[in-house]
């Protein structure tokens, strides 16, 4: 292969990325070369770019890559790659280990060991990188990459509602009106066959709320009183973390019957109080769910054909994309993906950011 040098758009100091350079010679066997062409700005990575990770993770990890969902292009392969030069591929970010008791008996995504992106080893924000073969999958024809972007977030989404053993006709509410509270809604409409009656979308903005209003009903918790449900939902997802963590955590609760069961997707820093007494008095249950295996993977691609969920998905990509071309255009789409206090608190969608070619319009960035 001719050498490569890459770019590496990599996170030094909370809200702040510099440039750095890595040579590639050769790709290893059973390997891909990659170009990234579009990924989304997870929450998680947020907490990175702001300082709010706990300061050790902080300071053993940075400098580092972030962005962990999104798609490529295989540049090279190596022996025994099995994909051709010019695929594009969703990119699953985490690499289990296979060997530990998680990847034994729990599954491939709570893996103790794993290299996973943007977390314990470089992401997508750079130029070039080699990746595990078997860790990616095409995209099948006329699946946009811009959907396909969407994968590991769907992914995620599916996994929570097998983790949550939601049966039709139970009563669900997902509390959190941000790009993951959006996509398990949607995969509770159109996977778990939810009725709108029976699903509810629970959040704080109303533009975000009405890209569900058509499968779900929707609760502005400010304006309408979320007391109202109070011992209503067999099953509740919180998928909000961060800061309001303790108020999505206590409104689950208030909202369960008796019995119930919580999925917890959101991510927060430190510890949470919360009133044992009613959880022990209401009998409920709180599960956490993590990331997703390459069974997902597959099942969000083949949803992804289909025309309905595919616009349904399509709601959740937001209007505003950025093109990195330098460390000061990611702070920037940063800074405007942060749902605390960027732009993106008020306004709908998933942040894309582009990875443009180094050879401007050499090919589509649609397939």
């Amino acid at each position: 292969m001719k050498r490569v040098v890459a770019k590496e758009f990599a996170l030094v100091e909370p809200f702040r990325f510099a440039v750095r350079e890595r040579a590639i010679d050769s790709v290893p066997k059973g390997h891909v070369l990659l170009r990234p062409v579009v990924a989304g700005i997870c929450g998680s990575e947020m907490l990175y770019f702001k300082g709010e990770k706990e300061r050790w993770k902080l300071e053993e990890r940075l400098p580092m890559c972030l962005l962990h969902e999104g798609v490529a292009e295989v540049v090279d392969a190596g022996a025994d790659a099995k994909l051709k030069v010019g695929t594009f591929v969703v990119v699953n970010p985490m690499i289990p280990c296979g060997e530990c008791i998680a990847c034994r008996e729990a599954g491939e995504n709570y893996c103790m060991n794993s290299k996973h992106m943007a977390a314990t080893a470089d992401g997508l924000a750079r130029t070039y990188f080699l990746y595990p073969s078997e860790r990616v999958m095409p995209i099948p024809h006329g699946v946009e990459v811009e959907l396909a972007a969407l994968t590991e977030p769907l992914s995620i989404a599916l996994n929570a509602l097998e983790v949550s053993d939601v049966k039709p006709g139970e009563r669900t509410a997902v509390i959190g009106d941000g790009p993951i509270g959006y996509v398990t809604t949607l995969m509770a409409s159109y996977v778990g066959g939810a009725s709108k009656k029976d699903l509810y979308f629970i959040g704080i903005i109303d533009e975000k709320l009405s890209l569900a209003a058509d499968f779900a009903s929707t609760l502005n918790s400010i304006r309408d009183k979320i007391e109202r449900l109070e011992n209503s939902f067999d099953v509740v997802f919180e998928a909000v973390g961060g800061g309001s963590h303790r108020i999505t955590i206590r409104e689950a609760i208030d909202i369960l019957r008796p019995g119930g069961r919580c999925v917890l997707l959101g991510l927060s820093r430190g510890e949470i109080p919360v009133e044992i007494h009613k959880i022990v008095n209401k009998g409920l249950t709180f599960m956490g769910s993590v990331r997703s295996r390459m069974e997902h993977y597959r099942r969000v691609l083949g949803l992804l054909q289909d025309d309905e969920f595919k616009e349904k998905a399509r709601r959740i990509i937001s209007r505003e994309t950025f093109a990195i071309r330098s460390a000061e255009d990611l702070e920037a789409a940063f800074r405007y993906a942060d749902t605390e206090t960027g732009e993106a608190k008020t306004k709908p969608g998933r942040v894309l950011v582009y990875f443009p070619s180094e050879i401007e319009g050499d090919r589509s960035n649609r397939i």
